[in-house]
């Protein structure tokens, strides 16, 4: 099953969160139409090459085809516009006043193209004292709180999780906006900012007091999140993640310390997690991460030894789930490890095209 086949996506959008919105369509069956400058997503030099480009662009590029294009020129302009009239979707990160220097604003896009859903990607969004600003990444986490949350020292991610919590919201905003063209006729304009997805993500961080007017934060509630991340074992790291008295009273018994549970209990609520943590800790120390994982699973206590990316791809359940399929990729000469889409469609996971990342063409133009 392909539930966008049928579905043309053109994606003029760079680094991350416009491609990856871009790829959430070609891993459901959409065409997407990938449109690069004439050097090509600036992504495709980000880290080592492999093949002439990135791990980082291959990752976020699957599925979809290409083509060159100079949209600094009439010509490509024009093109484009071609492009767009026999499209459903048009998916962009640029600056505000980049799209109107093509003569591309949301009236004359309404006009020209109006079937089209126009989902623009930005920083900050369309208007507003920094809008016309650049915004990557790691400028969004940090002024979005992100990388204080719960913590005193600042913790940047290091996974681009603003890019990404943007593309799934901007993916999201497209189905939303094809389910109303499907009842209006008529496509629309949407704005997706990072920093409203970040704030929007972390709704529930922030609603630890910061929400409620008037009233000083609690900042206890971060704290204990953040203090659950990792607990060193004799080897290797080990999170734990009890939530209620019954796993908590078990995951103390299976450590061996049940007649520190009272004592647990008996903490403020603000603190439960806390005096849990503490008593605990020391003893984790006696055996590996592993051999926890193990002893809580028997347990039935949620809990999972820290892995590397390598034992995740070998993890006998992303096995099972065929999360990976090695796709030929001539430019690697190699194989692809191709991630699918997470959703299962009545038992089946979606059906794509099976496209390695698309190479840079040799003449702007030419498609991929």
């Amino acid at each position: 099953m392909a539930p966008l086949e049928g579905l043309t996506v053109v994606e003029a959008a760079n680094y991350l969160a416009g491609p990856m919105a871009g790829l959430m369509m070609a891993d459901l069956g959409a065409d997407v139409i990938k449109v690069e400058p004439p050097r090509g997503d600036p992504y495709r030099r980000v880290g080592r090459s492999y093949g002439g480009s990135s791990l980082q662009f291959r990752a976020a590029n699957q599925n979809k085809r290409n083509v060159v294009l100079n949209l600094k020129s009439d010509d490509g302009l024009a093109a484009f516009r071609e492009l767009l009239a026999d499209a459903d979707v048009l998916i962009t990160n640029w600056r505000p006043a980049v799209a109107e220097r093509m003569g591309l604003t949301a009236e004359s896009v309404r006009a020209d193209f109006p079937q089209l859903i126009w989902v623009r990607v930005s920083g900050y969004g369309p208007d507003g004292p920094r809008s016309e600003l650049p915004a990557y990444d790691g400028i969004v986490q940090a002024r979005s709180g992100s990388q204080l949350s719960g913590v005193d020292e600042p913790m940047n991610t290091n996974n681009n999780i603003a890019d990404k919590v943007s593309a799934m919201f901007a993916a999201q905003t497209i189905t939303a906006a094809l389910h109303q063209r499907s009842r209006t006729g008529t496509g629309t304009v949407c704005d997706v900012a990072m920093v409203d997805s970040m704030a929007y993500f972390y709704g529930a961080d922030i609603a630890s007091g910061h929400r409620v007017a008037g009233r000083e934060p609690d900042l206890s509630v971060g704290a204990q999140a953040a203090g659950s991340l990792m607990l060193e074992t004799a080897e290797g790291y080990l999170t734990l993640s009890p939530v209620s008295g019954a796993q908590l009273r078990r995951s103390l018994e299976a450590a061996g310390i049940g007649e520190t549970f009272a004592t647990v209990m008996e903490a403020d609520r603000s603190e439960t997690m806390q005096v849990y943590f503490d008593a605990i800790r020391p003893a984790l120390r006696a055996r590996s991460a592993l051999e926890w994982e193990t002893i809580f699973e028997e347990a039935d206590v949620p809990a999972a030894a820290i892995r590397t990316f390598e034992q995740h791809l070998e993890d006998p359940q992303t096995v099972h789930n065929g999360t990976y399929t090695p796709v030929h990729d001539p430019s690697l000469d190699a194989d692809w490890l191709m991630v699918r889409y997470p959703a299962w469609f009545d038992g089946e996971p979606a059906q794509t095209a099976e496209l390695p990342p698309p190479e840079l063409p040799d003449q702007p133009g030419a498609e991929t």
